[in-house]
């Protein structure tokens, strides 16, 4: 039998009910929402959505199924505890309806409010005013519209459609769904909210139609999911479902930086002492040394050529302040003996002399001993021999 033919017959017996059912039934007792800001505050759940947009059924279906009201009604008080479930988040709302908004005018989908900075009061308010569902369900109509309404959001949307999914054959929700997926991407998650009592048969068509319709919508955004009216009822259940369309757990916190260790610097080896200048070992004193000083027959003077000679003698005594020197003359064997001891002092005298005046040295430290011809050192036979005898020797000591 076609739709509108039952709907003609069935019509007389819904204002019955109206009369003596559902109509007269009293309001549901108001409920006190679950607060979820605790969780925000404490840092259990943060904010994942921007904006959110609500899509209200006002088509005729809303005033079926009764059970302890109609739809309509059941649709209102979920929609106001869901309202008041939403806890304190800064976000953009939006509502918009579908469904026959004038008596002479087709079904359509018009807005409601928004999107515009969420208040307590907007949605209570949009649909206080809804008391009788008239026409079809244009779902698709209302996803269109609300892809339009969201264009000049940012972040991440929300779309949240409430209906029955009845009478909706002549429309593509599914297809409109999707459209709004594509235009926003990521960014959008679609949910849907299964009105009326689906754990009994239908009064018309297949039982099955509207949970199909509604799951196939919420399918569409990929990232949402249809829930039954009936499951969200309750406080608790309506919490649940807020918090998974606006609210997430925060990502785990960044481990913090393992601390710096500082590597224990190495103890430097203790200097090594800078090395003591070694000192010039001190001329070992020569056993004896002979002067290259000729002095002529009879004569013990120095003449000027010799100095030489007798600066070594100065230089190793400067450079060794603890020796002294034993200048000794000697002669040859020519001439009486004691007048060659005299002959040989004189000269080493002179010796002593020229390293005192003339270099500076300490008298003190120069022995002057001559010997004659008592010390040779070659033969006297020669005069090779003679003339190595007439000599000056300088011996140190320490």
């Amino acid at each position: 039998m076609h739709r509108k033919t039952i709907f003609k017959i069935l019509a007389p017996l819904a204002m019955f009910a109206l009369m003596t059912g559902c109509a007269t039934q009293k309001a549901a007792p108001l409920v006190t929402a679950v607060d979820l800001n605790p969780k925000i505050t404490s840092g259990q759940l943060v904010q994942k959505v921007n904006s959110f947009e609500v899509l209200v059924d006002q088509s005729r279906s809303m005033n079926d199924n009764c059970k302890l009201t109609t739809k309509l009604k059941q649709e209102k008080a979920l929609i106001n505890l869901f309202n008041d479930t939403i806890p304190n988040l800064k976000l953009n709302a939006a509502a918009r309806a579908f469904g026959q908004k004038d008596v002479f005018e087709d079904a359509t989908s018009w807005n409601l409010f928004g999107p515009a900075a969420y208040n307590k009061a907007a949605l209570p308010d949009a649909i206080k005013p809804f008391t009788w569902g008239r026409g079809l369900s244009p779902l698709d109509k209302a996803f269109d519209g609300a892809t339009a309404d969201l264009k000049s959001e940012s972040g991440q949307l929300a779309v949240i459609a409430f209906s029955d999914g009845e009478d909706m054959e002549a429309y593509d929700p599914v297809g409109a769904a999707k459209k709004m997926k594509s235009a926003y991407g990521d960014r959008v998650c679609i949910y849907t909210v299964l009105l009326g009592d689906k754990t009994k048969t239908i009064d018309i068509g297949d039982k099955n139609e509207g949970v199909n319709m509604m799951q196939q919508v919420a399918d569409a955004g990929k990232c949402g999911f249809m829930v039954t009216g009936e499951s969200i009822s309750t406080p608790q259940g309506m919490a649940d479902f807020v918090e998974k369309v606006f609210l997430k757990t925060p990502p785990p916190a960044a481990p913090a930086p393992a601390p710096v260790v500082e590597e224990p610097k190495p103890v430097p080896a203790p200097a090594a002492p800078e090395p003591q200048p070694v000192p010039e070992p001190k001329a070992k004193a020569p056993a004896g040394m002979t002067l290259k000083i000729q002095f002529a027959t009879g004569k013990s003077d120095i003449q000027p050529q010799y100095r030489a000679e007798i600066e070594k003698v100065a230089e190793f005594l400067k450079e060794n302040p603890g020796s002294t020197v034993v200048i000794e003359g000697h002669t040859d064997n020519a001439g009486a003996r004691a007048a060659n001891i005299n002959l040989s002092q004189s000269r080493a005298n002179s010796v002593k002399d020229y390293l005192v005046s003339e270099f500076g040295i300490d008298a003190s430290r120069i022995k002057a001993v001559g010997y004659g011809p008592d010390k040779p050192i070659a033969s006297n036979a020669t005069s090779e021999g003679r003339q190595k005898n007439r000599r000056v020797s300088a011996v140190f000591q320490r």
